[in-house]
């Protein structure tokens, strides 16, 4: 039987046009007449007309979609065969399928895209909570219900096309058309012939998770043997390094070849893209996670903190207040209670805050030093006014002081201690010739050659080359 355009199946589903072709159907919009609503009507191509294996994979697939029943999953709503021919009757959803917009948009912006693959996800967990695998996720298989304007989110998205490769399980790649394009989506155990699990749905996502981020599917060949050969062997190219690190890394972790190192299942994975979609909102450029991704390649525990990790009081408290009584110095040194140690922390700071907070250590540590050889301010209610200085005379020739360096501070004592021995010596002298009139006659020689000496200059050195001629003269007149 050949699809075309009033053509009634079951005498109630009226083909109306045809909205998509795939490799093993065509999907038409049709009337209801029993309800009179749209609905979508996915009939076998007319080269399958009467094979039975075809056939067999419809019903499969029409039986695992009415075990399913969520709102990101395309509803089931009938299954009838006609002129050995089959079709499934599903709900019609007003909008586009995400190769559409790929179509358009190579490149999906995260704040779109997560989320459209959270949805995803979420829709694939509930189908494997039922025991069914898709085995066939890709862009032309969600569909984005109503996409908004203006590059916001779709308002809901639907995955279709459930059981189609199921039914298949595990036939030929040169069987049909279909596997041909979903080759670029086979997870690698389905290219070794394993069976499919919720991880290699979770695995085909990431394909489509990839190809959104950076323009291109990460695997291609010439055939789809190829394709299939190097989602086993070739390892995933990175993606541009103006992807968020966090979605690079998840994008990763879904491409794992081992299934176990997948996330664990597709409402974790959910779960992980809203979280991401939170990250991106808050920080675009990624700059925490490139920071945790350098901590933890060096080795270091990697902790999320608000900020540097302080102390609660003061960075530096005030030193204590000096009476007048007491020296400043001495205050400051005594009064001031001894500091805790404080509690080690250990470094968990990514290392792009690790300088700043060295230096910023250093600089308070040369400060606090600064502070112990400063003493304590001194509070006064009154302004302070310097002392006078005490008044310095003016140097003079008589300042012998200066001149007998070291011994300057012994000047004037030594002065008076030679003018006293000289008063003795002439006392001695008057004394020895008082009744000698020569000798009375020579003291206003000797009283002469003193007096002058004590107030010529250099007093203190010329009284003794003063007294010396002076006492010899009384001796020689004694004689």
């Amino acid at each position: 039987m050949r699809p075309s355009i009033g053509l009634a199946l079951g005498d109630r589903y009226r083909l109306t046009r045809r909205i998509a072709i795939g490799g093993m159907g065509e999907v038409w919009v049709a009337d209801d007449t029993y309800l009179g609503r749209d609905v979508a009507v996915k009939v076998l191509r007319e080269e399958y007309t009467g094979n039975e294996d075809f056939l067999r994979r419809l019903r499969t697939e029409a039986r695992n979609s009415a075990a399913l029943s969520h709102p990101n999953i395309a509803q089931m709503y009938d299954y009838g065969e006609q002129d050995g021919t089959g079709y499934l009757v599903m709900e019609l959803v007003l909008g586009e399928p995400l190769a559409d917009l790929l179509e358009r948009e190579p490149v999906i912006a995260p704040r779109k895209l997560l989320p459209i693959l959270s949805a995803t996800a979420r829709g694939l967990h509930h189908a494997h909570l039922a025991k069914v695998v898709h085995r066939d996720v890709k862009p032309g298989n969600i569909l984005l219900e109503h996409p908004t304007q203006g590059g916001g989110a779709p308002r809901g998205v639907k995955i279709t096309d459930f059981g189609v490769s199921l039914a298949a399980n595990q036939a030929p790649m040169t069987a049909t058309g279909m596997v041909m394009g979903t080759a670029q989506y086979l997870s690698p155990e389905q290219a070794v012939g394993q069976p499919a699990t919720p991880a290699s749905d979770v695995y085909a996502l990431g394909i489509v998770a990839y190809e959104a981020t950076a323009g291109r599917r990460p695997f291609t060949g010439a055939t789809p043997v190829d394709i299939a050969v190097a989602h086993v062997n070739n390892p995933v190219p990175p993606l541009p390094p103006t992807v968020h690190p966090g979605l690079a890394d998840l994008v990763g972790r879904m491409l794992e070849k081992d299934p176990a190192r997948r996330p664990a299942s597709a409402a974790a994975l959910a779960d992980e893209l809203d979280a991401l979609a939170h990250e991106i909102a808050v920080d675009p450029l990624g700059a925490r996670s490139r920071s945790a991704r350098r901590a933890q390649a060096a080795g270091r525990p990697v902790r999320r903190v608000a900020g540097p990790a302080m102390p609660a009081g003061p960075r530096h408290a005030p030193g204590p207040v000096a009476t007048p009584s007491e020296p400043t110095g001495v205050a400051h040194q005594v009064a001031t209670p001894p500091e805790p140690t404080p509690r080690q922390v250990p470094d968990t700071v990514p290392p792009d805050e690790q300088a700043a907070r060295s230096y910023a250590t250093r600089r308070e540590a040369r400060a606090a030093q600064g502070d112990a050889r400063r003493p304590s301010p001194v509070r006064r209610t009154e302004p302070v006014r310097p002392a006078p200085e005490p008044e310095v005379p003016a140097r003079t020739s008589t300042t012998t002081g200066h001149r007998l360096g070291p011994l300057g501070r012994f000047s004037w004592p030594l002065v008076a201690l030679l003018g006293l021995l000289v008063v003795l010596l002439v006392a001695t002298l008057v004394a020895r010739g008082g009744g000698d009139d020569g000798a009375a006659g020579a003291l206003p020689a000797a009283g002469t050659a003193v007096v002058p000496a004590m107030t010529g200059p250099d007093s203190g050195m010329m009284l003794q080359d003063t007294l010396r001629p002076a006492r010899a003269d009384t001796i020689e007149k004694d004689d």
